[in-house]
């Protein structure tokens, strides 16, 4: 049987410690690995972060949905936001490692780590919402 978490916040980083709360008491009750903990809070906190940084350009009032799903086979992230269209999967999937942080372009290693940490990512948007999909096989 899977065990669940939903939890809405407003786009305001403030907000992020609920969701860190919610999540840390979820991998807990269920037994999640340490690796698979770590990679489901690295996703979290970098999809949303840049949801709340760059979604609301015009400093607008949203919301940031996130479920999380344990099941024997899978750890399910889905976060959901009406922030503008963005689908993450559109950027360059290797961005440039080499040479000095100083040379590199900003942006794109945090999704880049997200999507070589997780087994699956999808994107869709639907009656207004950017809908992502992260899956961790267990």
């Amino acid at each position: 049987m899977a065990d669940r978490v939903d939890i809405a916040i407003p786009n305001d980083r403030e907000a992020l410690p609920r969701i860190v709360a919610a999540v840390e008491e979820l991998v807990e009750r269920s037994g999640v690995a340490p690796d698979i903990a770590f990679a489901l809070d690295l996703a979290i906190d970098e999809i949303v972060t840049n949801i709340i940084s760059y979604g609301y350009p015009d400093g607008g009032a949203g919301t940031v949905t996130l479920a999380v799903v344990v099941s024997d086979e899978e750890v399910r992230l889905e976060i959901s936001d009406d922030a503008v269209p963005f689908d993450p999967l559109t950027q360059e999937r290797d961005p440039p490692l080499d040479g000095s942080i100083e040379d590199r372009p900003i942006g794109g290693l945090g999704l880049h780590l997200v999507q070589n940490l997780m087994d699956e990512v999808s994107y869709c948007r639907t009656d207004g919402r950017n809908h992502l999909v992260c899956v961790k096989k267990r």
